[in-house]
C-alpha cells in the first residue's frame, strides 16, 4: 500500500482561488488590490497573490467590525 503523502500548501493562489482561501468575494478580494492592502505580483501577465502576502494582509485585518456612526 502506497504511503499517503500530505498536499504542500500553495505558494501562490490565482485571484480566484485566494478569494476562495480567504472566504471573501472576488469582488471584495479586487477591491483590496486597487486600494494597494494587497499587492499582486505577476508571472508573465497572470496575477498571482503569493500565500505570505495574503497572510500578512490576513493578520492586519481588525479583530472587531467597524461600528457605523449615524447622526
Amino acid at each position: 500500500m502506497a504511503a499517503l503523502r500530505a498536499r504542500p500548501q500553495p505558494l501562490a493562489y490565482s485571484i480566484k482561488d485566494a478569494a476562495e482561501a480567504t472566504g471573501v468575494s472576488v469582488t471584495m478580494l479586487e477591491r483590496f488590490i486597487a486600494s494597494g492592502d494587497i499587492i499582486v505580483r505577476y508571472a508573465d501577465s497572470k496575477r498571482v497573490l503569493p500565500a505570505a502576502e495574503l497572510m500578512a494582509w490576513l493578520e492586519a485585518l481588525p479583530l472587531e467590525r467597524k461600528k457605523r456612526v449615524t447622526s
